[in-house]
């Protein structure tokens, strides 16, 4: 009797402690969550609109066009000292000014200038709150550049923000270029072929280029100068750089005349006409001295023969740890957040440290991060564990290694980034693109917003089953029944841009959508009845939450006449059971398993590439040296030992 007493008391301690535990935390946690949801953000942008083109300013100076318009300066300067999101893009211009062109201004302009970079906060561990995005790949060599170069023209000021000299904010950046160029050379770009975002990381190579005068730092960017735009060569078609990529927003995925911001950094090494003059931020490589694009570059860019370039660019989250790259060193945090990797299970420890430790929560773009500060979550390292239970929405903003697949020719360019994650969430990527012109270009995507908001175009809420070969790309799309954690949308369709006004011809018959441009013929396949949405003209809908896309694209050459590449098609076999689907087309039999094989004529098709595999170009992956050769023309590169020889 005494025993079952005392198992009993025992029984009811242990709830009485386990209760109270749980009250604890629920405690601690609601006070957590209290003094956390009382930390507001900083505006990431002003309220009001400065005339800060300082790029026009450099234009004006370079092109010797008076009256010179000054207010430019001012209102770049004004913008730089508010800390303003993007405050390192005017920064570029504006050390071009100062390196070449400070003879034309006065000493109050100058004294100006001098006041502004002295007193800038140019990394996130420095002192100071503010909405200013610092990690992204062409931001986190923005800032660099800037604080190298901004150190360079003042090395005995002391900078206003923290005390130090320019000369110690010199050795501080400089490190940081460094670990850039070098992640670069190993991994790719992670923003893997962004005609948005490419220009951000030409200005500063640019620059660094041109006014580092530091041997390792000069040859180390050309070198990667060289890689880069070997990426723009390949990639781009008569002078249209659109392609499969790690960030884009809705003009960069429709139309390279809209979207494009490398037109004429592309016009003027490989002579397509662009039809427009820049006063961009790309000023500073259509300016830059201290570099001349490789001869094997130029050719390669203007190569109009059918070939297969097939790379890879970035690093999966899951390939972090065994580099030693989760952690709070510099060369750690710049490759986690280089991919935006922010939440997921491997890295969001990590993050909520480095938030913490630089004050950070107050961050527009990281004000959300507020909500997982709990201690207990912390202190027991239960942040990968919710992470992984819950799959936020926001693990699928990481942008991971992309094996990128492009099939070039004369007439038309189709990409995609070959199993991309099926299934996942996703942010800015472009998975599956079509090049025919300047003006026009097709892909398909599961929207994440709904029609009419401005990231209707934008990403995708799911990712899809994208493979491709040669002229021929599949798509398989598997949408939830429920949304996932933080997901605001979950539509049940998927949609096609396909702006038949832009097209000689476009049919739409029932899962089939033909068009021809020219003497260039092609075709979507779905597994359900296509429709324009309501009064749209280039916005088709495939209804369904299972659904598959399959393209096919040729010319006149090679079909005879539109009519007969129509019948041609309507005549291949397709198949889909749910799982697997199957094209037979000119002989040729594709089948891509969802989230799992795709298969050519019976055998297993390698989707994992080396750096680079292609005509021109064949390096396995983080390698020492890279060797691109083309027409007897010759580029050997070795970053180590600082080597470029044409």
């Amino acid at each position: 009797m005494k025993e079952k007493k005392a198992k009993k008391r025992k029984w009811v301690l242990a709830v009485v402690i386990i209760i109270a535990v749980i009250l604890g935390l629920a405690g601690w946690s609601f006070i957590d969550f209290t003094c956390n949801g009382k930390i507001g953000y900083i505006e990431d942008l002003p309220e009001i609109d400065y005339e800060d083109n300082i790029n026009l300013l450099l234009y004006e100076m370079e092109n010797n066009i008076t009256p010179y318009s000054i207010n430019e300066l001012y209102g770049a300067l004004e913008y730089i000292d508010g800390r303003y999101d993007c405050s390192d893009f005017r920064i570029q211009s504006l050390l071009r000014i100062m390196y070449e062109h400070n003879d034309k201004l006065d000493q109050a302009e100058l004294d100006a200038v001098k006041k502004t970079l002295t007193s800038f906060k140019y990394w996130m561990d420095q002192p100071g709150e503010d909405s200013m995005c610092y990690w992204s790949e062409n931001h986190q060599i923005l800032f660099a550049a800037s604080e190298y170069l901004s150190g360079k023209l003042y090395p005995d000021v002391i900078f206003a923000n923290d005390g130090l000299s320019g000369k110690e904010h010199m050795e501080i950046a400089r490190k940081r270029i460094l670990t850039w160029l070098e992640q670069r050379w190993l991994y790719g770009f992670t923003e893997w072929y962004s005609n948005v975002y490419y220009v951000e990381d030409i200005a500063p190579m640019s620059l660094l280029i041109d006014f580092a005068d530091d041997e390792e730092i000069v040859k180390k960017t050309q070198i990667i100068m060289d890689v880069f735009l070997y990426d723009v060569a390949t990639q781009q078609l008569n002078g249209t750089f659109l392609t499969t990529s790690g960030r884009a927003y809705e003009r960069n995925r429709k139309q390279g005349s809209w979207g494009n911001s490398l037109r004429n950094v592309i016009e003027q090494i490989w002579g397509y006409d662009v039809g427009r003059e820049s006063q961009g931020m790309d000023l500073n490589f259509l300016y830059v001295n201290n570099y001349q694009v490789p001869d094997v570059i130029r050719e390669i860019g203007l190569d109009h023969q059918s070939t297969i370039i097939k790379a890879s660019q970035g690093l999966d989250v899951s390939e972090l740890e065994e580099r030693n790259l989760i952690g709070q060193n510099t060369n750690q945090l710049m490759m986690q957040w280089v991919m935006e990797a922010f939440t997921n299970p491997e890295v969001v420890s990590n993050s909520i440290k480095y938030i913490s430790r630089n004050n950070m929560f107050t961050n527009k773009f990281l004000n959300d991060f507020k909500l997982i500060n709990i201690s207990f979550l912390k202190i027991f390292n239960l942040l990968p564990t919710v992470s992984k239970l819950l799959n936020p929405v926001t693990n699928g903003v990481a942008i991971e290694r992309a094996n990128t697949y492009t099939y070039k020719t004369s007439d038309y360019m189709v990409s995609t980034a070959q199993n991309y994650h099926p299934g996942g969430f996703a942010d800015q990527q472009h998975v599956f693109s079509v090049t025919i012109t300047d003006e026009l270009s097709l892909f398909h995507s599961h929207p994440r917003a709904a029609f009419g908001k401005s990231d209707h175009w934008v990403g995708y809420g799911r990712l899809p089953h994208s493979v491709q070969d040669e002229n021929i790309n599949l798509s398989i799309y598997k949408i939830p029944d429920k949304k996932g954690f933080m997901e605001k949308n979950i539509f049940k369709f998927t949609h096609l841009y396909f702006p038949k006004l832009l097209m000689d011809e476009s049919i739409l018959d029932d899962q089939y959508a033909f068009g021809r441009e020219g003497d260039v013929f092609f075709a979507f396949i779905a597994k359900n009845n296509l429709y324009y949405f309501e009064d749209s003209d280039d916005e088709v809908i495939q209804a369904g939450d299972d659904n598959y896309w399959i393209f096919e694209i040729s010319t006149i050459n090679d079909e005879g006449s539109f009519e007969e590449f129509m019948e041609r098609i309507r005549s291949n076999t397709v198949s889909y059971d749910g799982d697997t689907l199957l094209y037979i087309s000119n002989d040729k039999t594709m089948s891509v398993t969802y989230q799992g094989d795709f298969m050519i004529n019976g055998q297993i098709a390698d989707t994992e590439y080396d750096r680079h595999e292609s005509s021109y170009a064949s390096d396995s992956r983080e390698s020492d040296t890279m060797l691109f050769q083309f027409n007897q023309k010759k580029l050997y590169l070795d970053f180590y030992n600082m080597i470029r020889e044409q």
